[in-house]
């Protein structure tokens, strides 16, 4: 598993601030009234930085914390869905309350908001890039990468659709993130 630079580990913290400030006024006045510089001064840096951390409002709320720290405790394995479901118990193993709260949040906001959830295609696309990397073998022949890039971005559409609440443990939300690396590969049709 990779440590983080202390500049990455800086990156980290400002995308984090920057999350929690707009999530928390997000939920008090919604998405549309909530302004990019509101979130800025709540989060204590520049309107520029913002934008130059995330792009746009709506991705603010794409940046997946949780899936980073999946991506980062990927290790390559002859079995993706168990390297996978490793990774997931591994991020899952660490999560602080604080960033519960920050994931609960994140996904509050969303919901609420149609216009975000057609928004996050992108961000979903390249953590998905992002595990097929790791999983694929260096010497994988272009069907087998391809069947590699298949379960990735299943797994993570699927993880991104595991409804989660304020009553959700994260453990609970682990097993069925656990449950859809499955379903990526195996079928979601398919009884278990």
């Amino acid at each position: 598993m990779d440590t983080l630079t202390t500049r990455a580990a800086k990156d980290l913290r400002t995308r984090l601030a920057i999350q929690e400030a707009a999530i928390a006024l997000c939920l008090d006045q919604g998405f549309a009234v909530t302004s990019t510089k509101a979130i800025a001064d709540r989060a204590g840096v520049s309107e520029r930085t913002l934008f130059r951390t995330f792009g746009t409002k709506a991705a603010i709320f794409w940046y997946d914390a949780f899936l980073s720290r999946v991506v980062r405790a990927l290790a390559p394995d002859p079995d993706p869905v168990a390297a996978l479901s490793k990774a997931v118990r591994t991020a899952i193993d660490t999560i602080t309350p604080e960033q519960w709260a920050l994931e609960l949040g994140r996904r509050a906001v969303i919901v609420k908001e149609p216009d975000l959830i057609a928004t996050g295609t992108q961000e979903l696309n390249a953590g998905a890039a992002q595990i097929a990397t790791i999983l694929t073998p260096p010497l994988a022949s272009p069907e087998q990468a391809f069947d590699l890039v298949l379960f990735a971005r299943f797994a993570v559409a699927g993880m991104g659709a595991v409804p989660i609440h304020a009553g959700t443990t994260p453990a609970e939300w682990g097993a069925e993130l656990e449950r859809v690396a499955h379903k990526a590969a195996h079928g979601a049709l398919e009884r278990s």
